[in-house]
């Protein structure tokens, strides 16, 4: 085999970088979109001041910045130590014992110990029938890894290892990290923008011309910049550690191909239903489990066979907005490198 081009330093270091850019970026982002929301909803209600908009803006932010930087900050720890086990409750994920799965553990504790893991992750079953896993948790020691029914039952023994090193190696990269802390950022961004909207309808016609109007625009603003750039950044983030792991995979089993075959079989049924409308937790999995993703694969599939069906499209390569707004790279893509090393 090739040798992959990784330096398993330099993408910790990338990584431990990442994670205190987010940690600075985000509460900047909410800052600023509390800041702009306050002066744009300056003019619009009926403050009967002189005060300028600009001067309400910096006299509101004065006292409200402080409870908002309070705020994001509890999120944040909140996030760090409790987000991986929110992650597999909204998966309905439920942990195994090794007496449960023996041959599942022996996998997860092989590439474990190929990567020098200090403990063999947590394991966690999904319920459903499709194929599909994911890796979360805030550090190598204490991680945790959850796949589906149907993957394990549905792949054969190297395909498993593979898939399992897949998600050692986000763990080994310390990426799990990363995305964790911009998944529940993006969560809050949206929980922020969403709560304030909807605040802004429960007020009395009295209020609305005032109070109400300025959670509203503030509210628009979180749910829409704000969400689009948090998302675009976790998207970015999501698409690059893919790529990685899968590398990771390789190196760690010496047998890319099986990680090959795994993902093309992952691609005839990904979609897990319990996280259609979780869009947030979709980019930790293997594969798209929603149900985009779902159709996204199937063309993918279809080109891996060769298949004629699409005409001139199944040539073409995914368009530029869809892979800006896709949470994985194209699964050909993925494959083809693979297969290269």
């Amino acid at each position: 085999m090739k040798n992959t081009p990784i330096s398993l330093h330099d993408q910790i270091s990338s990584n431990r970088i990442r994670t205190i850019f987010l940690f600075t970026a985000f509460p900047i982002l909410i800052l600023g979109l509390s800041y702009l929301g306050i002066l744009i909803a300056s003019f619009f209600t009926n403050t009967q001041t002189r005060l300028s908009p600009i001067q309400i803006a910096n006299e509101m932010m004065g006292t409200l910045g402080f409870y908002v930087l309070i705020g994001v900050f509890i999120w944040a720890l909140f996030s760090y130590f409790l987000g991986s086990k929110l992650m597999l409750a909204f998966a309905g994920a439920k942990p195994i014992q090794k007496s449960d799965h023996p041959d599942l553990y022996r996998s997860v504790e092989n590439v474990s110990i190929a990567a020098g893991l200090p403990k063999t992750p947590e394991i966690y079953i999904i319920q459903d029938m499709s194929l599909n896993a994911f890796a979360t948790g805030n550090s190598p020691k204490n991680a945790k890894v959850a796949i589906s029914k149907g993957l394990l039952e549905k792949l054969s023994k190297p395909e498993l290892e593979a898939v399992m090193a897949h998600e050692v190696g986000h763990i080994l990269n310390r990426d799990i990290r990363v995305m964790l802390i911009a998944t529940t950022f993006v969560g809050a961004i949206e929980m922020i923008g969403e709560t304030l909207w909807r605040t802004s309808f429960l007020r009395s016609s009295s209020d609305r011309n005032n109070i109400g109007t300025a959670t509203f625009i503030i509210g628009l603003l979180f749910i829409t910049i704000g969400t689009l750039i948090g998302t675009l950044a976790k998207l970015a983030i999501s698409r690059e550690r893919e790529f990685l792991a899968d590398a990771t995979s390789a190196k760690l089993t010496n047998n890319p191909l099986a990680l090959v075959s795994a993902l093309k079989k992952i691609s005839q049924d990904a979609r897990l239903e319990v996280l259609d409308k979780k869009a947030s937790i979709s980019g930790s999995c293997i594969a798209d489990p929603s149900a985009n993703g779902h159709k996204n694969h199937a063309k993918e599939l279809l080109k891996l066979q060769g298949a004629s069906a699409l005409g001139e499209g199944s040539e073409k390569k995914p368009s530029l907005w869809s892979r800006i707004w896709s949470t994985h790279p194209p699964m050909s893509e993925r494959i083809a490198k693979l297969q290269s090393y």
